[in-house]
């Protein structure tokens, strides 16, 4: 059976590293996936998407991760997806994720009623977090139909 390596991390933390027999990535422009001996290629990540990996044949242990922004990269058997964001989709716990979009939301509401320009990185940086756990809610809501 052929393999590829594969490692799937954020700037924090890695969410994975082995050896897989697909990978189903979600591109900016749409998803795609990869068997061993894909060409080289390199892409932006969606923001919000479910990366999954195959780890035997015929899906039998599949891993799945939501992931946000980022690239990956393919080449000589090398899946790479550095994302902005992620964790392995059985981690998302609703209710921790939901208590962080309401203080994230606060904050954004309380600096931009400041409107003070030194305020801009902790805003944007709470506006990005705010949008990581809309996508997870997102996530959860759509798996639970």
């Amino acid at each position: 059976m052929a393999v590829m390596r594969c490692m799937v991390a954020t700037p924090t933390r890695a969410l994975f590293e082995g050896e897989i027999t697909y990978a189903g990535i979600p591109g900016a422009d749409g998803a795609y996936g990869v068997l061993p001996g894909h060409e080289l290629m390199l892409s932006l990540n969606r923001q919000g998407g479910v990366l999954t990996l195959d780890l035997g044949e015929n899906g039998q242990d599949r891993r799945e991760f939501l992931i946000m922004g980022g690239a990956t990269q393919v080449f000589n058997d090398k899946v790479t997806v550095l994302a902005r964001y992620g964790t392995a989709v059985e981690d998302i716990d609703e209710a921790a994720v939901r208590a962080e979009a309401d203080a994230c939301r606060q904050i954004v509401a309380d600096l931009d009623q400041r409107n003070d320009p030194q305020d801009q990185a902790t805003l944007e940086t709470n506006r990005k977090m705010l949008e990581w756990c809309e996508a997870q809610l997102n996530y959860v809501s759509g798996a639970a139909a």
